[in-house]
C-alpha cells in the first residue's frame, strides 16, 4: 500500500491556512519542530549559507494568527520535510498577494454622488426613512437590479433629515471582477482614521481591538454605515456599530443572502415594476418621446427586463439619439441585438446597443479604461490610456460615457465601472484591441502613475530625489502641483489606484510585460506612506516590489521601506530580517549607501532589543562603509540616518573624537560634491556628538547650520529632528526659556506632518524646559501627552518619560 501523498497547499487562501496545512505537513511527514530546525540549518549549510534561523523563527512558522511569514522559509521548511518547496514558496506568494491587495481599501466619509434621475422603489424607502429603525438593514438582490443606488439615495436622505452625523461608506469589492475582497482589518483601520483616531494608536490592535475601539467611538453617535457590495457576514459583521451604538445605522448591499446578522432587516429587491421603468426612461431622457409613444417605451423596459442597470444604459442611448431615433428604432436594435446574443439577458443587449452608438474614440476609450484596476479614474489616467496628450478630450470623453449610463460619477472629476459594465468593457478590449495594443496602453498608465507620483514626491520629500529611480515623461498630462500640500492632497486621493496598479503589475509580470514598476513605486511612495501611517497598504507595495523588484538595488530599498514598516507595526524580529535581506540586496548591487542604511538602522533595531554588542558591530561596520565612500570619493555619500548612531549612541565608540574625525571627514567630501542633503545630515550628527561630549558652543553653530540648509532644500522631517536637537543643546547650555521656543516650533511642525515621533521627542524636552524654568504643572502636562504618544508608538523613550511623571 502506497504512502499517502504530503498534503498539498494550492488551495489555501490565507496565512492561516497556509500554516495550519505546514502543520500537517510536519504530522505527515513525522519530526519534531527542534528536528525541523536542525534540517533547515544542515540543508542551510550544505548550501554555503553562513546565516541559519534560530528555533524561535522555525516555530513561529507552525503558529496560527501571522500577519507575515518568509516564503523562503516556508519553501525550505517543505523541503526538508519532504515536500516540493518551489510549490510552497507559490502558494505563500499566492496567499500573500491576495492577503496584501485585501489591505488596499477605500473608505469614505460620505456617501457617493446621488443621482438626479433616482426613481422609484417608494416601498423600500419607506421602509428605510420613515418605518422603525433597525440597526441593520440589508438590501439584497441580483447585479445591476440598483442596490447600490438605493443605498445612496438612502442615506443621503438620512443626512437631509437629520437622521445621522456622520456617515462611514466604503465598497467591499465582493463581486468585483478580478479583485480581492476588502479585509474587514484594513477598513476598520480606515473608518477608525474617520473617526479621529491616530494611525500609530490603530496599528497596535487586531482585529478584535479595532472592532471594540469603532464600537466604542460610534457609542452616542448618530452614525450610518454603508457596507456596499458585501459578500459573507464574516466580511460585514465586524464593520456593523454594535449593540452601545443603538443609535446607529448600517446599510448593507449583497447579491447574496446574508445569513448570520441577528436583528437585521432584509430588503430584497426585484426588477423594477413597469410603472417605475416607464418613470426611470421619462426622467432620464429628458424628452417627451416616452410620453409620446408609452406602448413602444413599455416594450424597451420589457426587453431589457426591467432591470434599473439596463434600463439607465438605454436611457442614455435614447438622450443620445436625439430626434433623429424613434422609440421604434431603438427597440428594433436591442430586439436584434438580444435575437443574434441568444440572450435573456436585459443587460448586455443594452450595453452593446450604447456602445455601438460611441464614436470610435469613445469606444477605445470604453474599451481601455477596463484595463485601468484601481477604484476609480480621473482625465488624466484616460488620457494615458489612450495615449491622448489633449486632456479636454479626455475629460470629454469621461463625460460622454458618463451621460450614456456606461460610467458612474461617485465623486467630482472621478469616474468608475458598475462591476457588469467593466466585464463587458474588458470583453470588448479583449476582442477588439491586439494583445500589444493592450500591453502598451497599461504600460502608458504605469509611466504616468510613476511620472505623476515622482513628481509628487518631489515636493514631499525634495530631499529624497536622488534616492528615488528616475522616470521619463510618459507624454500625456500630468496633475500641476504647487507645493507639499497640493502634493500630499493628490497622493491622498491617488493612493488606492497608484498601489491596486502597481500590485495588479506584480501579479501580472508576463500579462503586462512589466514587472519592474511595483517595486520602483515602492522606492518612490515609502516616505509618503510611511510618514502618513498607511501601514498595510506600505506593507503590500513593499512585499510585492521586494519580490518583482527589477534589480537588487531596488530590491533592497523595497525591503528597506518593508523592514521601516515592520518596526512601525512593533514587528521586531521581522525589521531584523527585512533589514538583513535588504543588506545582502544591497551587497549585490554594490550599494555602499544602502548597505550603511541598512546596517545603521540594524544596529538600532538591536539595540532596541537589549542586543548591545551586535548593535555596536552594526554601528561600526555602518562607520567603516561611510569611510569607504569618502575614500573613495562616492557621490552617493551617505545621509544623516547613518550617522545618527554617532550623537545619540555615544557609547557605540570609545572617544567622541573618533565619530567627529570619521563625520568632518564624510563632511568635506559632501560639501566638495554640493550633496546638501548629505551635509545637513553629517552637520546635524555633527552637533549631537558635540552635545553629548559637552561643547555646547561647536555643537550650536553646526546645528544652526544643518538647520539653515534643511530649510533650503525643503527637508521639513529633518527640520523637526534638528530643532529638537538644537532645544535640547540650548537646554543643557542654560538656555531653558531659548530650548522652549525651538522645541515648540519643532511640535508644531511635526503635527502639521504627521510625524509622532518626532512630535514626541518635542514634547518630552519642552516639558524638560518648564521643570528648568520652575513651571512644574506645564511640564507633567507636556510629559503625559509625550508618554501618551510614545506609548501609542511603542517606543522605549516611553518609559524614560513614565520615570520622569
Amino acid at each position: 500500500m502506497e504512502p499517502p501523498p504530503p498534503p498539498d497547499p494550492d488551495d489555501t487562501c490565507s496565512l492561516d491556512e497556509l500554516v495550519a496545512r505546514l502543520r500537517e505537513l510536519r504530522v505527515w511527514a513525522g519530526p519534531s519542530e527542534r528536528e525541523v530546525h536542525r534540517r533547515v540549518a544542515r540543508a542551510r549549510r550544505a548550501r554555503g549559507v553562513a546565516e541559519k534561523p534560530s528555533y524561535d523563527t522555525v516555530h513561529r512558522c507552525f503558529q496560527p494568527g501571522r500577519t507575515r511569514l518568509n516564503g523562503d522559509l516556508v519553501a525550505e521548511i517543505a523541503q526538508v520535510l519532504g515536500a516540493d518547496g518551489a510549490r510552497w514558496r507559490r502558494a505563500h506568494a499566492r496567499v500573500v498577494g491576495e492577503a496584501t491587495e485585501a489591505a488596499v481599501v477605500t473608505v469614505l466619509g460620505a456617501p457617493p454622488a446621488d443621482l438626479t434621475t433616482f426613481t422609484g422603489r417608494s416601498g423600500e424607502l419607506r421602509t428605510l426613512l420613515t418605518e422603525p429603525a433597525a440597526e441593520v438593514s440589508v438590501i439584497e438582490g441580483m447585479a445591476g437590479v440598483g442596490k447600490t443606488t438605493l443605498a445612496v439615495h438612502a442615506a443621503h436622505r438620512l443626512r437631509r433629515q437629520g437622521r445621522v452625523d456622520a456617515v462611514l461608506w466604503v465598497d467591499l469589492r465582493g463581486y468585483a471582477p478580478g479583485t480581492t475582497p476588502a479585509d474587514p482589518a484594513a477598513v476598520l483601520d480606515g473608518f477608525l482614521r474617520l473617526l479621529g483616531m491616530s494611525p500609530d494608536r490603530i496599528r497596535l490592535l487586531d482585529l478584535p481591538g479595532r472592532v471594540r475601539e469603532f464600537r466604542a467611538r460610534l457609542a452616542g453617535r448618530r452614525a450610518l454605515v454603508g457596507l456596499d457590495n458585501a459578500i459573507s457576514a464574516e466580511q460585514v459583521r465586524p464593520l456593523l456599530p454594535g449593540p452601545d451604538a443603538s443609535a446607529c445605522l448600517a446599510l448593507v448591499t449583497s447579491r447574496r443572502r446574508i445569513a448570520g446578522l441577528p436583528g437585521a432587516r432584509r430588503l430584497p429587491l426585484e426588477a423594477f415594476t413597469p410603472g417605475e421603468s416607464m418613470e426611470l426612461l421619462r426622467r432620464a431622457t429628458d424628452s417627451g418621446q416616452v410620453d409620446d409613444d408609452p406602448e413602444t417605451a413599455g416594450r424597451i423596459a420589457a426587453s431589457v427586463g426591467h432591470l434599473p442597470l439596463a434600463l439607465g444604459v438605454v436611457a442614455g442611448r435614447i438622450r443620445r439619439g436625439g430626434s433623429a431615433w424613434a422609440l421604434a428604432d431603438h427597440l428594433e436594435r436591442l430586439t436584434d441585438h438580444r435575437a443574434r446574443l441568444m440572450s435573456d439577458d436585459g443587460v448586455e443587449p443594452a450595453l452593446r446597443l450604447s456602445y455601438e452608438h460611441l464614436s470610435p474614440a469613445q469606444r477605445r476609450l470604453f474599451r481601455l479604461l477596463s484595463l485601468h484596476p484601481g477604484p476609480a479614474v480621473d482625465a488624466y489616467a484616460a488620457a494615458a490610456l489612450t495615449g491622448d496628450d489633449d486632456l479636454a478630450a479626455a475629460r470629454d470623453g469621461l463625460d460622454a460615457l458618463f451621460l450614456a449610463s456606461l460610467l458612474r460619477q461617485p465623486d467630482r472629476d472621478r469616474y468608475e465601472f458598475h462591476d457588469l459594465v467593466r466585464v463587458y468593457a474588458a470583453s470588448r478590449s479583449h476582442d477588439e484591441d491586439p494583445a500589444r495594443a493592450r500591453r502598451a496602453s497599461y504600460s502608458r498608465l504605469l509611466d504616468h502613475h510613476r511620472h505623476a507620483a515622482s513628481l509628487a514626491m518631489d515636493h514631499f520629500a525634495p530631499y529624497e530625489r536622488r534616492r528615488r529611480p528616475p522616470v521619463i515623461a510618459p507624454g500625456t498630462p500630468v496633475p500641476e502641483q504647487a507645493g507639499w500640500e497640493d502634493a500630499t492632497a493628490w497622493l491622498d486621493a491617488e493612493r488606492a489606484g497608484l498601489i491596486a496598479t502597481a500590485v495588479h503589475a506584480a501579479g501580472h509580470p508576463t500579462e503586462h510585460d512589466r514587472p519592474d514598476h511595483c517595486g520602483h513605486m515602492s522606492v518612490i511612495l515609502s516616505r509618503y506612506l510611511g510618514i502618513g501611517g498607511h501601514y498595510r497598504e506600505a506593507e503590500a507595495l513593499h512585499t510585492h516590489g521586494a519580490r518583482t523588484a527589477p534589480d537588487p538595488g531596488t530590491r533592497g530599498w523595497a525591503l528597506a521601506g518593508l523592514a521601516t514598516t515592520h518596526w512601525r507595526l512593533g514587528r521586531h524580529p521581522e525589521t531584523a530580517d527585512a533589514l538583513r535581506q535588504a543588506l545582502a540586496a544591497f551587497r549585490e548591487a554594490d550599494d555602499l549607501a544602502g548597505q550603511g542604511w541598512a546596517l545603521g538602522n540594524l544596529g538600532h533595531v538591536h539595540r532596541h532589543l537589549g542586543e548591545d554588542d551586535v548593535a555596536r558591530t552594526c554601528f561600526e561596520d555602518a562607520g567603516a562603509v561611510a569611510l569607504a565612500l569618502a575614500d573613495g570619493g562616492v557621490e552617493a555619500a551617505p545621509r544623516g540616518v547613518m550617522y545618527e548612531p554617532l550623537g545619540r549612541y555615544p557609547e557605540t565608540y570609545a572617544a567622541a573624537e573618533e565619530a567627529v574625525t570619521m563625520g568632518e571627514h564624510v563632511l568635506a567630501l559632501a560639501h566638495a560634491l554640493g550633496d546638501r542633503v548629505s551635509e545637513a545630515g553629517v552637520l546635524g550628527s555633527l552637533g549631537s556628538v558635540h552635545r553629548e561630549a559637552g561643547d555646547h558652543p561647536e555643537a550650536l553653530d553646526q546645528l544652526g547650520q544643518a538647520l539653515v540648509i534643511v530649510r533650503e532644500i525643503g527637508n521639513r522631517f529633518a527640520e523637526v529632528d534638528v530643532l529638537v536637537e538644537l532645544g535640547a543643546t540650548l537646554r543643557e547650555a542654560g538656555e531653558p526659556d531659548e530650548a522652549r521656543q525651538r522645541c515648540e516650533e519643532a511640535a508644531a511642525l511635526a503635527a502639521r506632518l504627521g510625524d509622532r515621533y518626532q512630535q514626541a521627542r518635542a514634547l518630552d524636552g519642552i516639558a524638560r524646559c518648564h521643570a528648568l524654568l520652575d513651571d512644574p504643572a506645564n511640564a507633567r502636562a507636556r510629559w503625559e501627552d509625550a508618554h501618551r504618544l510614545f506609548t501609542e508608538l511603542g517606543a522605549p523613550e516611553a518609559d524614560d518619560v513614565a520615570a520622569r511623571l
